[in-house]
């Protein structure tokens, strides 16, 4: 079976995220925004993304959902943060496998960013080495897959 893997930025170039010429890009106006997830405290896991790895709060409701949207430095990969009120629980995503669901970042130096998110609670599930690719798969301290990867070529668009 082949894995596949799709970063919020090859998703962002895919659907023609470039804010500047979104209609030269997509004539429909289809243009990404943003992927939701439910998690049991969207507040936490805000701070926690804003705080390792980059991302600003643009948005955040005071009510028991604490929908909040966080955006990433580019500016345009935005996630919607929310604790749904439908659901009885947020889903267990340290008990998913990372295959499951996952948010890829480019990385320099994926070493280093084990070594980095490790020491501000991350865990790692796995460090994968091959010719042209380094990954490191791992879990937030909230369950969330990130991974992190440095390859020759990219996968995104430009």
């Amino acid at each position: 079976m082949k894995k596949i893997m799709i970063t919020l930025a090859s998703l962002a170039a895919l659907f023609g995220c470039n804010r500047a010429n979104d209609e030269l890009i997509n004539p429909d106006g289809y243009v990404l925004e943003h992927p939701a997830i439910d998690v049991a405290d969207p507040i936490a896991v805000a701070d926690w993304w804003c705080k390792n790895l980059g991302f600003t709060i643009t948005k955040q409701k005071d009510d028991e959902t604490h929908t909040t949207f966080i955006v990433d430095a580019s500016g345009r990969v935005a996630i919607e943060l929310y604790r749904a009120r439908t659901q009885p629980v947020a889903p267990d995503y340290a008990s998913m496998d990372p295959l499951t669901l996952h948010f890829g970042f480019t990385s320099k130096d994926v070493d280093a960013d084990i070594e980095k998110f490790t020491a501000a609670g991350a865990t790692l599930v796995v460090h994968e080495k091959a010719p042209g690719f380094d990954g490191a798969m791992m879990k937030d301290p909230f369950g969330i897959s990130i991974q992190f990867v440095k390859r020759d070529k990219s996968v995104l668009l430009k």
